[in-house]
């Protein structure tokens, strides 16, 4: 079996696409793709919780698909969005930029209804729970962030969790994403995260450091190719049973 070593192209180059691999970056693509196609021509429905570049790219790759989907992403450090990632949305007209901190603007429901991209800003502002000297990073309440898709009533095929509190996160997910539906975790080699696996019937490892769960009972082969669940970086390989 071929195997790509560790330390070439893919693990050690940043993907324009995200914060993230080459490699990891790509088959998010490719299983948004697949998703997308399985849908037949219904509307995708995507929860982020941790937004950034990747919400700017991976919505346009939807649009370019001409695929109908509805993405909420709700990121926790508001001011870095609106400096850092805002002014890429200048030009979407189905692109709405709204503040959480105050509570959810009751247009919130509709402009889902409507489709489209729903940026949720929390203006927690920087955190690093797992820097030393932010150990006080990890009491902040951010209670709404976790829950707002719920809160929101809104049904997701896909939750991708790269932001903060990502173990309730991912719980959130387990318990509300549809049937058939997938949740994704980045960064899966923090083994602090793995508890929150076992909230769901299937779960495996792909890419260089993603995980992805479901609660159906699959491989996942159908929604990503098979060398996705070859070798991963940072964490030994993990052998389902």
């Amino acid at each position: 079996m071929w195997i790509m070593s560790e330390g070439s192209w893919w693990s050690t180059t940043e993907s324009p696409k995200g914060w993230m691999s080459v490699r990891d970056a790509d088959l998010f693509e490719e299983l948004l793709h697949r998703m997308a196609v399985r849908a037949r021509g219904a509307r995708l429905g995507v929860v982020e919780w941790g937004a950034g570049r990747s919400t700017v790219w991976y919505t346009a790759f939807l649009e370019l698909l001409k695929v109908p989907y509805c993405w909420l992403a709700i990121e926790h450090d508001g001011r870095y969005f609106r400096s850092e990632i805002a002014h890429q949305l200048g030009n979407r007209s189905n692109a709405t930029i709204l503040g959480g901190s105050d509570g959810v603007p009751r247009s919130t429901r509709t402009l889902l209804d409507a489709g489209g991209l729903v940026v949720i800003l929390f203006d927690a502002g920087e955190l690093w729970p797992s820097e030393v000297g932010h150990e006080l990073d990890r009491t902040v309440d951010l209670d709404t962030y976790v829950a707002l898709p719920a809160q929101l009533q809104f049904d997701y095929d896909l939750a991708v969790v790269d932001g903060r509190k990502r173990r309730r996160c991912l719980l959130e997910a387990a318990r509300n994403v549809k049937a058939g539906g997938y949740a994704v975790l980045h960064d899966a080699w923090r083994r602090h995260y793995h508890c929150a696996w076992d909230g769901f019937q299937s779960g495996r490892r792909f890419g260089d450091e993603w995980w992805i769960g479901s609660q159906a009972i699959t491989d996942f082969s159908d929604v990503l190719p098979w060398h996705a669940f070859e070798r991963h970086v940072n964490a030994d390989p993990i052998v389902l049973p």
